[in-house]
């Protein structure tokens, strides 16, 4: 799933943090990143400013977690 473009990067981690499981950004590096992580949220917002990277990379949650983060995601 992609990230929406015009999220609330803030409103969406503490979304994130509300998860029973980990939600994981991967880019097309196929590097990973937990955003429930404080680190990794760190580098998921440097990262998302950077349009190629937000529109190559996805969000990975387990489905007992997508209606947490249904606002925030595009659904295929």
């Amino acid at each position: 799933m992609r990230l929406k473009n015009d999220v609330n990067l803030v409103d969406f981690l503490n979304q994130v943090q509300k998860c029973k499981y980990d939600v994981y950004m991967e880019t097309v590096e196929e590097d990973k990143l937990n955003l429930k992580s404080v680190l990794s949220q760190y580098l998921f917002v440097v990262l998302v400013e950077q349009k190629d990277v937000w529109d190559h990379s996805r969000i990975t949650c387990e489905k007992a977690d997508r209606e947490i983060l249904a606002d925030y995601l595009e659904m295929p």
